[in-house]
Parts: structure tokens; C-alpha cells; sequence
């Protein structure tokens, strides 16, 4: 794809959630990681908004779909209410079952009702949606101008499926594709999607590792705590650059459903099996909301804060509860195990710590128990790093969890981790192959002191260090606008000296360009993004280069005495907005 009409729409039916993604040819040149998402999947709940939305499917009687995701299970439970739900299809999390075995023309998914429909029907109205989700969400938000200027993009669609799947199962997919009116589509595998996104943000275990960049010779694993499970992959990328993946397993994980399961087990545990069997049925619109009132609990809370958590309880429960059993709330915790640790004010329910603690343990236990099978494994300690991906892996629990067991580890969690997969989707959408070139619009390099010569530099510049004259601030690019770079390979490297007597440390600046042929880092047009900086001793000298990523920039100096590298990242995302 060459063109700059093209628009690449990556599409990712999760098992516990799904999305979609999207950028242009235009977008994916000018800024690789400039990738759109739906603005917000609205729950219903005032402080749920989501960028995927449950993988849920509510289908009509003559299996058209009706709605996906919070709107079906909405829509569900209002039918529930009604008893008119036997005439209706609801799928829920229906791509669960096919973490654990492949993708087959016959396979049959179960609806709630234990009604069954052909897999790759089912796929095929999931994606057809996605679809014309997203197209009405582009001409609602004319991001790409009128509807009439949107039809004449060339279009281009990813969909991204389980590592573990077969070559016959990623055909079943593409087979629904097909029949949703996805053409072209291309099929790639989650971690494929993983591994092109993190080719373009840097990757570094803590602040002591250096950053790691995908080599040749080099391999690393890929681990996505999804909300069912955990999958788990290892990439060998080869001499030419081409990568060897084969799926990982080390048993079985739960994942962020566990603890939505225990939440509602710790509600049974409160108010007794009785009274939330007989609310949940009577009051299913208002139960609903309360699992998403602890959605939005559940994401925000940490183990590193000495908070507990409150939850807002519906008015049902509460005048259900205390006109069946004529008591308050709170003299009925006082009458459980959970006394002085659950309190009942007003209508919220205030969570001790350790009860927030106990509802995630089970999935937490799970979690690092998988990923301490994962570090004891010989081809894991093979690997230079452990990329943490999914939507569980973004829980401030879990991420504290992995740092307190395994502090010393090559493990890293990335930002935004549940969108990983979508934006790599993207990526491979618009470059498939393994190597990746990029011709920036801005220069980048150092602004340093030079020699002065009286015919070349303003005397404003002069300055006099060690009975020398010198210019300061003169830009040296090592990155150039508009010349072909390779993404994830060094430029060339400066070596500076040191021009101060008892120096000991060498502050680096580091300077975007916007201006062709820029003389000096003080010229309009010349941004300072920080600096790096490197101790050093007596008459050192400092080796600097620089590596660009997608919206980043890694720069890497090498004290020669000490023979110690220093680095640091500078995004370049407020691109756009310097001015």
C-alpha cells in the first residue's frame, strides 16, 4: 500500500472483550503510533466508558444481530425481566471456549439459553457489526471528512485471532470475514500484533535495564493476561530478521473474570446465597449496574494504597434487604465475618483493604503462579525479555503484584495494554514485513561546543573553556528529516569532549528540528526534548547516538572510561503541538 487514500481497520474479537482500531496510509507516514480507537463504549454506568466493549452477542429469533456488548447485555437482562428471553440468542463471552481448542466449519457456540448457532455464522455477524460500527462512528466524527470523502478510501482489514489457532482455524475466521464483507482482510496472530506494536514504543524492565530492541539473534515472550486466561507465546527473530513463534504453555491461569466471579461470591458470603439469588432475579437491571459499579472499582484499585473501596449500592438492594429482614445493613455485617472490615454508610458499602484483597487473591495467586512456572522454564530464561500484554495485565493489583515477586525480573507491563493488540494490528496492516522504514519530518540531534572560527560563528556564541575558544550551542543532527531510516536501528555516533575543568557530569541536550539545515539549537524552529546525562571523570570523552522508535526517541551515551552505557527515552507525541 502506497497510496495516501488508504485506511487500515484492524478488528479484535477478544474473549472477554473486543474493539477495533483504525489509521490511513497519511497517519501511519507521518506518525506510525497515530492510531484511532472508538472514542468510548458506553455502559450505562455514569463512570464506565470503556475502548472495547464485552464481548457479548444478542441475536434475534432469525439470528440477525440486534446488538454487541454493554447494549446487549443491557438489553438482555431488561428481556429477562419481561420472561421474553427464550426467543432471543445471547452470546456471552462466546470466544472463551476457543482459547482451548481450534476453529472447526462444524463448530457449534452455545448461547446462554443452551440455543446453538454454526461458529463461523456467529463470527460472521460479530464482524459485520464491528464493522459498520466503526464506518458510522468515522462519518459521525467526520475525522476523515463527509461520508462521500470516506467511500473513496481504499480499505484494508486486520483481523487478529489466538496464537495457538491452527492454519484451518485462521481459515474458518477468514471465512467469516468474507462473508461479513471484510476484503481484503489479513489474518495475524495476537502476539504477531504484540510484537509490532512493542517494535515501536521502548521496552525497559526497570530503570536500571537498558532499553531492549529487537535484534536479530534475539528472542523474547509474549504473555497476554486476558480476561479468561492467560495465552503465551515465544518469538525467535531470526538472522534476516524474519520471526520463528510457537505457542507456550505451562498450564492453566485465571484471569480478570475470576475476580468478578469472587466479588459476586463475597456478596453471597454478606448478605447470604438466599437474599442475592432471589435480588439478582427479581432486580436484574439494578444487579447489572452494581457489577459495573465494581468494574469501575476493580480497575482503580491498588494493594499500595491504604484505602479501602466504596461501592454504590442500589436502592433496591438496600430496600429489599432491610424490609425481608427488618434490619439495618450494618447490624447485619456486625453479624458476619466481614465486621470492622465492611462498613454500610448511607447507600454505599466501604471495603476494607483486605477484603478488596481477598476477592482478587484467587486470580492474583493464579496469575504469578503461571508466571513463576514461566521464569523456572529453560526456554523462558532463554528469553531477553517477558512482555506482560491483555486487559488484566493493566490492573494496578496485578502490576504490583509482579513487581513485589519478581523484582529482579526481565518482566515489563506496557501502557494501555488491553489496545496493544489493535494497534499492532494496525501496524501490520499498513507494513506487513519484518523490516520497518521510516523517513522522519523533523531532525533530530544534540546541541553542542565546537572550535570557534572567527569567519563562520557569531560572536554571541563565543565562550572560552580549558584557554580554548569555543561555540556553544551549535545543532549536530544524528537523526536527518526526509532520509530513510530503519526503525529499531542506532544512527551514527558523536563523540563529545569535555570542555569544563572538575566536571562530572555531561548534560546532554537534546534538540527536535522543524527547520531544514539548522545551525544552531537556539534557531526558531528548534525544540529542546531533555537531556541525557552521563557521569564522568577527568578528560573523559562521551559516545552519542540516537535510535527512533515509532513516536519515541532513545538516546544512548557510552562513557569510555567507565565503559557504562546511559540512556533515555523522549516521546515525540506533542509533536503536533510544539509550535
Amino acid at each position: 500500500m502506497t497510496g495516501a487514500m488508504e485506511l487500515v481497520v484492524c478488528l479484535d474479537i477478544g474473549s472477554t472483550y473486543s474493539g477495533y482500531a483504525y489509521s490511513t496510509r497519511h497517519e501511519y507516514d507521518q506518525q506510525m503510533l497515530n492510531i484511532h480507537h472508538n472514542e468510548e463504549w458506553m455502559s450505562g454506568h455514569a463512570n464506565l466508558h470503556t475502548f472495547k466493549t464485552p464481548s457479548i452477542a444478542l441475536l434475534q429469533q432469525d439470528k440477525t444481530i440486534h446488538s454487541f456488548g454493554y447494549e446487549a447485555e443491557r438489553k438482555y437482562t431488561q428481556l429477562q425481566d419481561a420472561k421474553q428471553q427464550d426467543m432471543w440468542f445471547y452470546f456471552k463471552r462466546f470466544k472463551a471456549d476457543l482459547k482451548t481448542k481450534q476453529f472447526r466449519k462444524d463448530t457449534v457456540i452455545l448461547e446462554e439459553g443452551g440455543k446453538s448457532i454454526n461458529g463461523i455464522s456467529l463470527f460472521t455477524v460479530v464482524l459485520k457489526f464491528l464493522k459498520v460500527h466503526c464506518f458510522s462512528s468515522l462519518e459521525d466524527s467526520a475525522r476523515y471528512g463527509t461520508s462521500e470523502m470516506l467511500a473513496k478510501y481504499t480499505l484494508r482489514y486486520v483481523i487478529t485471532v489466538p496464537t495457538k489457532w491452527d492454519n484451518a482455524s485462521r481459515d474458518c475466521m477468514k471465512s467469516a470475514a468474507k462473508k461479513a464483507g471484510l476484503n481484503p482482510c489479513f489474518i495475524y496472530t495476537e502476539s504477531e500484533a504484540t510484537r509490532r506494536y512493542c517494535q515501536l514504543i521502548p521496552l525497559r524492565p526497570n530503570s536500571e535495564s537498558p532499553f531492549y530492541v529487537q535484534k536479530p539473534q534475539s528472542r523474547h515472550m509474549i504473555v497476554n493476561l486476558g480476561g479468561s486466561g492467560i495465552d503465551t507465546a515465544v518469538q525467535d527473530i531470526m538472522e534476516d530478521g524474519t520471526v520463528k513463534e510457537f505457542s507456550k504453555n505451562v498450564g492453566n491461569a485465571s484471569g480478570g473474570t475470576r475476580v468478578d466471579a469472587d466479588f459476586l461470591k463475597f456478596l453471597s458470603s454478606l448478605f447470604g446465597n438466599e437474599f442475592m439469588d432471589l435480588y439478582s432475579k427479581k432486580h436484574k437491571v439494578d444487579f447489572l449496574e452494581l457489577q459495573y459499579e465494581f468494574e469501575v472499582r476493580k480497575r482503580r484499585f491498588s494493594l499500595e494504597s491504604d484505602q479501602g473501596t466504596s461501592l454504590e449500592l442500589p436502592n433496591s438492594m438496600i430496600k429489599m434487604y432491610t424490609t425481608k429482614y427488618k434490619q439495618s445493613l450494618q447490624y447485619m455485617i456486625d453479624d458476619t465475618d466481614f465486621v470492622g472490615r465492611v462498613l454500610s454508610q448511607d447507600e454505599y458499602l466501604i471495603l476494607d483493604k483486605t477484603v478488596m484483597k481477598d476477592i482478587f487473591g484467587p486470580a492474583v495467586k493464579s496469575t504469578v503462579g503461571y508466571l513463576t512456572n514461566l521464569s523456572r522454564d529453560p526456554e523462558t530464561k532463554q528469553c531477553d525479555v517477558i512482555i506482560l500484554v491483555g486487559g488484566f495485565s493493566e490492573s494496578p493489583v496485578v502490576t504490583g503484584a509482579t513487581r513485589f515477586y519478581f523484582p529482579n525480573s526481565n518482566m515489563i507491563t506496557l501502557d494501555d495494554a488491553a489496545l496493544t493488540v489493535l494497534r499492532g494490528g494496525v501496524l501490520l496492516g499498513h507494513n506487513p514485513g519484518s523490516a520497518l522504514l521510516h523517513k522522519p519530518s523533523f531532525s533530530y540531534g544534540i546541541g553542542m561546543a565546537v572550535p570557534f572560527r572567527d569567519n563562520q560563528h557569531p560572536n554571541e556564541k563565543l565562550f572560552i573553556a580549558k584557554e580554548k575558544q569555543y561555540c556553544s550551542a551549535v545543532f549536530t543532527p544524528l537523526v536527518k528529516a526526509g532520509k530513510s531510516i530503519n526503525i529499531g536501528d542506532f544512527s551514527r555516533s558523536i563523540r563529545l569532549s569535555l570542555n569544563r575543568q572538575f566536571q562530572k557530569t555531561v548534560a546532554v541536550p537534546v534538540y527536535e528540528s522543524r527547520v531544514l539545515h539548522a545551525k544552531y539549537a537556539t534557531d526558531d524552529g528548534c525544540y529542546l526534548l531533555g537531556k541525557l546525562k552521563v557521569p564522568v571523570g577527568d578528560d573523559d570523552k562521551v559516545l552519542v547516538r540516537f535510535l527512533l522508535l515509532g513516536d519515541y526517541l532513545i538516546v544512548e551515551g557510552f562513557n569510555e572510561s567507565f565503559r557504562t552505557v546511559y540512556q533515555e527515552s523522549f516521546s515525540l507525541k506533542e509533536d503536533s503541538e510544539r509550535t
